[in-house]
C-alpha cells in the first residue's frame, strides 16, 4: 500500500533496483510508503527519463533514471515536476507539499526588517538544511495598500524587486521563482509596467554540497534584498537590505546500496548491488 497523509496524498517511489533490494531499503531505514521497482525501467523510459549520459556498457548504472519527482493531482495529471541537472540534488519535503496541496506553507520568520513602508522578512522553508535535498530560502515581501513594487523586467531607471546571496561555495542554489506578476497603468497615461501588491514570495532553491562539513552543525546564508515602492504619483528611492540568517543543517537522508550509515544497516547491500552487476552484464 502506498502512505497516505491526512490530506489524502499518496507518495510513491519508484526505482530500478530489484524488489527484494527496495525491500530490505525500506525496512533499513524505516520508510512507510512505496516503492516500485522496474528494473528493466520499462516506466522510466516510458516517461522519457532515462539518464542517456550513461553509456550502455557503463555497468551497472545504465537503466537509471534522470532523479525528479512529479506532483500527479487526482485526475492523473501531472501538476508539477522537480528535475535537477545536479545528480546529488532532490526536491524537499517542503516543496513537494506545496506543490500538491496548491499552497505556501507558512513558517515564522528568521529575519525581518521595514523599510519604505515594505515589510520583508527571510526565512528558511523547514526545519533544516540538508545535503542532497533541496529546501527554498523564502524572501516575503508585504507592500501597503495604494503601493506596488516594481516586477521584473522595471521601467529604464528603476530596480526590480530581487535578491541576492553571497557567494559561498558550500552553497548550490538555483535561479530565484518569481510569482506572477501584475500589469499596471498609470492613471491617465498609456504607460504600463510589471508589478507586485500586497503579500508575495521570492523563493531560491539551495542545498549543501561536499564542501559543508558536517561536523558543523549549521551555515550562515547572507545576502542583500532589494525593491522600489512607489505609489501612481511618486517612487521611493531604491532600497537595500543586507540580511543573514544562521540555519541548522541535519544530516543527510539516506541513499540506496548501503545508505550513509554503511553496510551496519543494510547488510545485504553488497549482494543486492552485485545481482544489479551480473543483470546488466557485468562480472559482479
Amino acid at each position: 500500500m502506498s502512505h497516505f497523509d491526512a490530506a489524502g496524498i499518496a507518495v510513491y517511489a519508484l526505482s530500478y533496483d530489484e524488489p527484494d533490494a527496495l525491500q530490505d531499503f525500506a525496512q533499513a531505514h524505516g520508510i512507510s510508503y512505496t516503492l516500485l521497482s522496474d528494473p528493466e525501467s520499462k516506466v522510466i523510459r516510458s516517461f522519457g527519463i532515462l539518464n542517456t549520459l550513461i553509456d550502455p556498457d557503463d555497468h551497472p548504472w545504465y537503466g537509471i533514471p534522470y532523479p525528479g519527482s512529479y506532483v500527479v493531482d487526482s485526475a492523473g495529471l501531472i501538476t508539477h515536476k522537480f528535475f535537477d541537472s545536479n545528480l546529488a540534488v532532490r526536491a524537499g519535503p517542503e516543496q513537494l507539499l506545496a506543490a500538491a496541496l496548491g499552497e505556501v506553507v507558512e513558517d515564522s520568520a528568521v529575519d525581518a526588517v521595514q523599510a519604505d513602508s515594505v515589510s520583508v522578512s527571510v526565512r528558511l522553508d523547514g526545519d533544516a538544511l540538508t545535503p542532497v535535498v533541496q529546501k527554498d530560502l523564502v524572501v516575503r515581501f508585504s507592500v501597503p495598500s495604494g503601493r506596488h513594487v516594481y516586477a521584473e523586467p522595471a521601467p529604464e531607471g528603476s530596480v526590480a524587486v530581487s535578491v541576492e546571496l553571497d557567494d559561498d561555495q558550500r552553497l548550490v542554489q538555483r535561479p530565484v521563482i518569481r510569482p506572477d506578476s501584475e500589469s499596471h497603468t498609470l492613471a491617465g497615461t498609456k504607460e504600463s509596467f510589471e508589478v507586485h501588491h500586497g503579500v508575495f514570495e521570492l523563493r531560491i532553491p539551495l542545498t549543501l554540497n561536499s564542501l559543508f562539513s558536517s561536523d558543523a552543525g549549521e551555515i550562515t546564508v547572507s545576502g542583500e534584498i532589494r525593491w522600489q515602492s512607489c505609489d501612481d504619483e511618486v517612487c521611493d528611492i531604491p532600497a537595500r537590505q543586507r540580511f543573514e540568517c544562521r540555519l541548522p543543517v541535519s544530516e543527510a537522508p539516506p541513499v540506496a546500496l548501503g545508505g550513509n550509515r554503511g553496510s551496519e544497516i543494510e547488510p545485504n547491500a553488497m549482494a543486492h548491488f552485485q545481482k544489479m552487476t551480473q543483470r546488466h552484464g557485468g562480472t559482479g
